[in-house]
């Protein structure tokens, strides 16, 4: 029901409309009365009423003016003068202030209720607009996470670039980007073997723990990408300095509650410190090479892309779109297993387009010239450089002189292996020096108090990738490495009768005799006295 206000000063105008109109027929209820422009503004204060029948000549304040004042109240409400006012002038002054109507006394109850007819339909319609943008504003502003995730994504992969759209949105969705990391969290193993349900439910429960753990502490804004990995750009607030261990230690905690609580594992790439928003891009291409490396780091691992600066990483010479760019591009991380997939691919995909000849022929010799500029590059970071099967030149001839795409993929396969070899191999390389340069540094103080971090620091690396190197590429872990060398070395020292027990356990640097005892017993299955006899 609508809600009737009656302001008039003659009691018996007020009494006529009350009781002489049906207002249930038009939806309306009379909601109070009143008899000057002041106590006029109170009840509208009050009653909000929708529809007002209101007199020019009244005590204090004229009509006019007080629907002036009242439509700052209710601007939506409809004002119908009642008057026994014929000037134009009055009739001009109430359209300027908004009046829906102008009648004059005495009226007719046919056209009053006329008037009332037509007010009517206008809050009909204003109250199904009104309806409907609440309905929006509702839709809306249950869309703002799909929206703000749709914005960043655009923003990451460069589609959107519009700088002002960029903003727009950004204040918008309430979206504040300032100094941040970006992680990307992927499921290991083939997702596709999952039913779509399954993959759902695993990203949900993804992003409820991310968020969790990061909720109090930092922002997070997440972009799906595909359904196997999840980017967060995580920043802080504006008073709290982002530190890359508080982010590394979360994510490490966010790994291992994922992992004890579904049937998958996930690896997790960490960018380096961006910003603001125009570097969201480089840090999600930062993430996604860290990923590619976990060829070297195997499933389950978390890979800081700082760690990655003794990797072979080349440039981007030419830009091939496709399938091209995806073999240069693994090219680059030394996958070897991955190259030998994509070009399988790349064969059968030239096998099943009828193209011309000359196109093909293009096609290996622009894709054999990019990886040939990936050997140079990673030739000069080599002391030793063995040359392709092929030299650049008669790579042309060979491809020109082509009768048969075999002989083309051919070309590309070995040039394309010689290369991933190589950059394997470096890779391979680059991690055994790290973990030689841990190793002497271990052998050199193993009398003092050694901690990974300490150790992290010495060799440029994280603890964690430091801590993955050990258990990947020896078997064990820094404790265990480092706890044999104390132990080969007092297997050493107690073959010297000067020495007692708790001597030899300062001198490998453990100053507890117990705890020397008894990982000694664990790695020679003896105490240190029956060794010690047993070498008499």
């Amino acid at each position: 029901m609508f809600k009737v206000l009656i302001i008039d000063d003659e009691p018996t105008i007020r009494k006529g409309l009350i009781n002489i109109i049906n207002w249930k027929k038009f939806q309306c209820e009379i909601c109070g009365e009143a008899s000057d422009g002041v106590e006029g503004l109170e009840k509208i204060e009050a009653y909000k009423p929708d529809l007002v029948f209101a007199d020019i000549n009244m005590p204090e304040i004229n009509g006019l003016e007080m629907i002036k004042s009242a439509k700052q109240i209710v601007p939506h409400s409809k004002f119908i003068i009642l008057s026994g006012y014929r000037e134009f002038s009055y009739m001009q002054e109430a359209i300027k202030i908004g009046a829906f109507d102008y009648i004059l006394k005495p009226s007719s109850i046919e056209d009053i209720c006329e008037v009332v007819k037509r007010a009517v339909i206008e809050l009909k319609y204003q109250r199904d607009d009104q309806l409907e943008a609440k309905k929006l504003r509702k839709c809306f502003e249950e869309s703002i996470p799909i929206l703000k995730e749709k914005l960043l994504y655009d923003i990451i992969f460069q589609i959107n670039i519009n700088e002002e759209e960029i903003k727009e949105g950004f204040e918008l969705y309430g979206i504040e980007i300032n100094e941040f990391v970006m992680i990307m969290i992927e499921i290991d193993g083939d997702s596709k073997k999952k039913e779509p349900y399954q993959r759902q439910l695993y990203q949900f429960g993804i992003v409820n723990t991310v968020e969790e753990m990061f909720a109090e502490e930092f922002k997070v804004e997440k972009i799906v990408l595909n359904n196997k990995q999840i980017a967060f750009i995580i920043g802080t607030h504006e008073t709290v300095e982002l530190l890359e261990e508080d982010v590394y230690k979360k994510v490490h905690s966010i790994q291992q509650l994922v992992e004890s609580c579904f049937d998958f594992t996930v690896s997790i790439a960490i960018s380096t410190k961006g910003k603001d928003v125009d570097e969201l891009h480089d840090k999600m291409m930062e993430c996604k090479n860290a990923l590619a490396y976990r060829f070297y780091m195997g499933n389950s691992s978390i890979i800081l892309y700082r760690d990655l600066s003794g990797f072979y990483k080349g440039q981007d010479n030419l830009a091939f779109d496709g399938i091209d760019k995806v073999l240069c591009n693994t090219i680059k991380t030394g996958n070897e297993e991955d190259v030998v997939h994509i070009l399988g691919q790349i064969n059968d995909k030239v096998i099943q387009t009828n193209l011309d000849p000359e196109y093909i022929k293009t096609f290996y010799w622009n894709l054999i010239y990019e990886i040939n500029m990936i050997r140079i590059s990673i030739k000069n970071l080599e002391v030793q450089d063995k040359d392709l099967s092929h030299d650049i030149s008669s790579l042309y001839k060979l491809i020109d002189n082509a009768t048969q795409v075999k002989e083309l993929q051919d070309l590309l396969e070995d040039v394309a292996m010689s290369v991933v070899h190589r950059i394997n191999r470096y890779n391979k390389k680059n991690i055994n020096q790290i973990l030689q340069k841990a190793m002497d540094y271990i052998c050199e103080n193993y009398t003092m108090s050694i901690t990974l971090n300490e150790l992290a620091e010495h060799t440029y690396v994280s603890t964690y990738y430091l801590s993955r190197m050990f258990k990947k590429e020896l078997g064990k872990n820094f404790v265990e490495y480092l706890n044999e060398v104390r132990i080969d070395k007092a297997k050493e020292l107690l073959k010297d009768n000067k020495y007692k027990t708790y001597e030899v356990a300062e001198l490998v640097g453990i100053q507890d005799p117990h705890y020397f005892s008894k990982i000694f017993k664990k790695y020679v299955n003896m105490t240190p006295t029956e060794y010690k006899d047993s070498q008499l």
